[in-house]
């Protein structure tokens, strides 16, 4: 059986390889501002300083995916959640699901986005990133960072990034790509997958897409050790 819905999403060529390519680099740069809190800024900054210490103290790091992936998963996963990413991506599935579907499908799911992404920290060749004005909620718990990458040769990309206060911290739950949510275009793939197969369908692709993945997200990485 094809898994073409979990390597080919529906959108165009080049927005697929920016999503890529892109979706978690803006997490490297210091002058990232979530809102006015500067507590988020100290997060995202710290967070900013361990992973270019470690990546300029051992460039090595780009082309081994081990180092690679402990970086990962040591600085940048505490920044998502991804309870809320797949339970906007599922949509109405989500709430069909039992709490143990919940669970394995955000850890799959979440470890199918980082192996994807950490192509993103070995391709990084110091594009330019440009901060447009962003938006907060009124009630100061969700805030859209409007972004656009400039390299040389290539278009500006539009990014914006959608986040939530969880726990008093800011957390990513979904990004855009020129117009285009992360989110919103699995669900149209992944909802086609379960119409045919279930949910234990679609997690089990995910399973066997990951396999060759030796370290996967955690119940704590994912959220999902607290139902939401």
């Amino acid at each position: 059986m094809s898994i073409e819905f979990l390597s080919r999403p529906k959108i165009t060529e080049c927005t697929a390889k920016a999503i890529s390519r892109y979706a978690l680099i803006l997490l490297l740069f210091p002058t990232l501002l979530l809102a006015a809190d500067q507590q988020a800024v100290d997060l995202i900054r710290g967070a900013t300083d361990k992973v270019l210490t470690e990546l300029n103290a051992a460039p090595e790091i780009r082309s081994d995916p081990v180092k690679l992936n402990r970086v990962i998963h040591e600085h940048i996963i505490p920044h998502m959640d991804f309870v809320a990413l797949s339970r906007l991506t599922l949509g109405k599935h989500w709430r069909r699901a039992t709490q143990e579907q919940r669970s394995v499908f955000a850890r799959e799911f979440g470890t199918l986005l980082i192996k994807t992404y950490s192509t993103a920290l070995a391709e990084y060749a110091n594009q330019e990133v440009e901060y447009l004005p962003s938006e907060v909620s009124a009630d100061k718990r969700r805030s859209t960072v409007r972004t656009r990458i400039v390299e040389e040769g290539r278009a500006p990309l539009a990014v914006d990034y959608s986040l939530r206060q969880v726990e008093s911290t800011w957390k990513i739950y979904d990004l855009t790509i020129e117009g285009v949510s992360l989110a919103i275009n699995y669900r149209a793939s992944f909802s086609q997958e379960i119409r045919k197969h279930g949910i234990d369908g679609l997690i089990e692709r995910l399973t066997t897409r990951n396999a060759p993945t030796t370290e996967k997200l955690t119940a704590v990485q994912t959220g999902t050790v607290y139902p939401r």
